[in-house]
Parts: structure tokens; sequence; C-alpha cells
């Protein structure tokens, strides 16, 4: 039989020591990645719901907005982090352009998350004002002007929106939808009216988006008069997903009838003036935050439940004591889930599918 004799690398010896300083440096040269980690969720019932001009009524139980934690756009994350948030069950590894346009800075990002907590403050406050039945009063200002439009320089940060073509609209989405109809390199005609109260009517030369779309190049936010003062403060947080807690927050404060009911109540979901909600994103990690709270119910927009297909491997306790993910597509049905009973049966992501 014929011996078996040892066969020598046929790597030479600089080529291995390149090699395994390339491997042990892919450990320690800045990554392209960031990380999302579960966040505490935080209780908006004690102290961060302040309502001054009208009664309110008290509270038992926690509401509680969800969060996750995210890795700033210049945070150095080396190899190591990567392989150990990969090998985690509760933390998740994605590109860092999913989450940071290219360039975005920690400083801007941080300015645009905080613009877009304010933004659901307000349309939470109008949508459940609204839900209450009271009529409120609101106008379109200009927040932002797209330097590569053919509108900058035209209107201005501060311009309150009067009409689009002789149309006066109630959102930026209604607006986006009538543009939905042109094309760019027409012309549209948009009144505004500036701060000294000053009326100007500009013929606007509509730009293209990426996808061939048609936009003014304006970033519109709704401001309301709203009957009464209500004021929001959250530390640690940012972003538009807590929009739904605030509303349903708020709607409890301003009702006899106590809706949490000493319960402990999370959720998450973005939402608009007019009570929808809407997509977010984080939402495994959401839901492991919530459950390691105790929450009982989570509230999910009706969007993500095909983020949910295994759902159970997120839960660690499935039993009938476990934490009931409930979504909802409207603030209405959100406040109609936690009038029923405590034993009712709950819509389910299975049960709409």
């Amino acid at each position: 039989m014929r011996s078996l004799l040892p066969v020598r690398s046929q790597i030479p010896g600089p080529t291995k020591l390149l090699l395994a300083i390339l491997i042990f440096a892919a450990f320690f040269i800045k990554s392209p990645y960031v990380i999302l980690a579960p966040g505490d969720p935080q209780n908006i019932l004690s102290s961060a719901i302040k309502i001054s001009g009208t009664n309110i009524y008290p509270t038992t139980g926690k509401l509680s907005v969800t969060s996750v934690m995210v890795t700033d756009p210049d945070s150095y994350m080396t190899g190591f982090d990567v392989l150990y948030a990969w090998l985690s069950r509760e933390q998740a590894v994605l590109p860092r352009v999913d989450i940071y346009p290219e360039g975005e800075s920690t400083e801007e990002s941080m300015r645009i998350g905080a613009q877009e907590m304010a933004d659901s403050q307000v349309n939470a406050t109008a949508a459940a004002l609204k839900y209450l039945g009271y009529e409120l009063t609101s106008k379109l200002i200009i927040g932002q002007v797209n330097k590569q439009t053919n509108a900058y320089q035209i209107l201005r940060v501060g311009d309150e929106v009067l009409t689009v073509d002789n149309v006066k609209y109630a959102s930026q989405a209604e607006i986006a939808n009538a543009l939905d109809k042109k094309k760019p390199g027409q012309y549209v005609s948009v009144k505004v009216m500036r701060s000294n109260s000053q009326i100007i009517e500009k013929q606007i030369k509509l730009s293209a988006r990426d996808d061939g779309s048609a936009f003014i190049g304006i970033g519109i936010r709704t401001e309301f008069d709203f009957p009464f003062e209500v004021e929001i403060k959250l530390k640690e947080t940012a972003g538009p997903s807590g929009g739904l807690i605030f509303a349903l927050g708020i709607i409890d404060k301003l009702t006899v009838q106590d809706l949490v009911r000493s319960r402990n109540i999370a959720g998450t979901g973005t939402i608009s003036t007019d009570g929808q909600v809407g997509p977010i994103g984080g939402i495994a990690e959401k839901i492991i935050g919530a459950e390691k709270a105790g929450v009982q119910i989570f509230f999910t927009p009706v969007e993500n439940c095909s983020d949910l297909v295994n759902v159970d491997q997120i839960l660690k306790n499935q039993g009938p004591s476990g934490m009931k993910i409930v979504p909802v597509a409207t603030l209405s049905e959100a406040v109609s889930i936690l009038n029923k009973p405590n034993n009712s049966q709950f819509p389910s992501c299975k049960s709409i599918a």
C-alpha cells in the first residue's frame, strides 16, 4: 500500500503573512454597517404629556412608546462589533446606507430625527383632538426648499401655502396626489403668504424625482390652531414612530374613561392628522424591548405584519399570559381595542392575513 505523505502548503510565506494581516485588519477597520438593538419602552402617561387650558383626568397603568437604539452615522463599527451583533438574537446588522443617506453626519441625523419627532407630536395632537370631535383650523407652512429644484429662491422657508393651481389643499399629501397627474417640466401656480402678510403668486416649473415623478421641491408642515396647549417631552427618542401612542395618551388624559386600566400597553406607528397609522422600521427590536418590559398588549401598524412572519421566533413567552401583538390601521381601531374587556379575542397579524 502506498504510504501517504503530508502535503506542504504551496502558498509562499510572505503571502501567508499578508493574508493574515488582511484578515486581522478586517476586524478593526471601519465597516459600512450599523447595529440595531432594542430600546427601553418609555411610559408617556406620567409626565411626558402636559395639557393645560382644559380638564384632564387621571390615568392608570403604562402606555409606552418603543424605540430602537441605532449606532450613529459617525460611529466606528469594527468587524468585531458586526460579528458580535450578528451572533446576538436581539440585535440586527444593516448596511449603513439602508438607514442613513450617503454623507449624512450625526448632527444632521439628530436634527432630522428631532424634526420628525416634533411633526409626529403635532400630528398626534391633531389626530387625537379630531377623534374627540374638536374642529381644528390649520395652515400649510414651507419648512424647507430643495436647492436643486426650480422652487429655490422663489419660495421661502416660512411661507404659508395658500393654493396650488388655485386649489386650497389640507395637507402635503393632497398636493403630492394632485402632482401625480403632472409631468416634470410642466408649470404650476403656487400662491403663498409671506411673514409680512405679503401675498405672492409664482409659476414654478416642476422638477423630476429619480423615479420620474414631478414635484415642486418644498417640504411642508401643517400648523394647527389648537383650542388648548398640549406639550410632549420625551428624552432619548427621535423620529415619527411614536405618533400612535402619543395620540392614545392624549385621548386617555382628555376623557373620563380610563383607557389603559392599569395595564402595561406599548406600541409603535406613525400617525397622520386624520388618524391613519403608518409603518415603521425596527419592529422586531421594538417587540423584543416591549416583551422584556412585561408589556401585555403591543400595537403594531397593519403594514408591518409582513415583517412579523417569524414573530414566534421573536417572542419568548407564547403562552396565554404572553404579550399580544395587535395590528391596527387607524387610531379609532386602537381606541376600540383598549376599550375591550381583558379576556377579549384581539386581532392578530395571522387573523388579518
